[in-house]
């Protein structure tokens, strides 16, 4: 009788919880809480601050985050951390290059597509690129290291879309800072 009187309390709990609507900019990857969780240490995270008019909505599998810009642009931005470098620069831009219908590059291609800026959480790595075709895409790109863990930011689509959101985008990025240690 007392643990049906818990568990419906618990129960109640989780479904007012649930329907509270404060959204939190700040995340941590799910494999870095889950090998730090049982230990206690502090876990790093990044916090960011959205634009006017951007919304997040919680992600999903690997993305951790989608930004949504005002307006319904034909561009996307999303969240997601990895650990480590996650498969090293060249291999992320030609990946990212593939996404809008660009060919390969090399090092020499990877490395003229960089640019950084800074940030409170450390430096960010930019990447832009513009596809070509009848309905171009564009993809820029915001790497930051974070106590081992890759973070990255892309914002990706219709290129006139892409292009509209780059400053909000880019702000978004510069005012990066560290989460609180957990």
């Amino acid at each position: 009788m007392r643990s049906a009187a818990l568990l419906a309390t618990l129960a109640a709990l989780q479904t007012a919880a649930c329907r509270e609507e404060a959204v939190t900019r700040s995340r941590a990857p799910k494999a870095e809480m889950e090998a730090v969780g049982a230990m206690g240490m502090p876990a790093q995270g990044l916090r960011w601050t959205l634009p006017s008019g951007w919304k997040e909505v919680p992600g999903n599998g690997m993305r951790l985050a989608t930004l949504v810009q005002p307006g319904g642009l034909k561009t996307q931005a999303i969240v997601v951390a990895l650990p480590g470098d996650s498969g090293g620069e060249l291999a992320n831009v030609n990946r990212w290059r593939g996404q809008i219908g660009l060919p390969a590059t090399d090092e020499a291609g990877a490395a003229a597509s960089r640019t950084t800026i800074n940030t409170k959480a450390g430096p960010a790595t930019i990447y832009d690129f513009a596809g070509a075709g009848s309905t171009p895409a564009r993809a820029i790109i915001a790497a930051v290291d974070a106590g081992g863990t890759t973070w990255f930011f892309k914002l990706m689509g219709d290129a006139a879309a892409t292009e509209a959101a780059r400053g909000d985008f880019l702000a978004l990025i510069k005012g990066l800072t560290p989460d609180a240690p957990r």
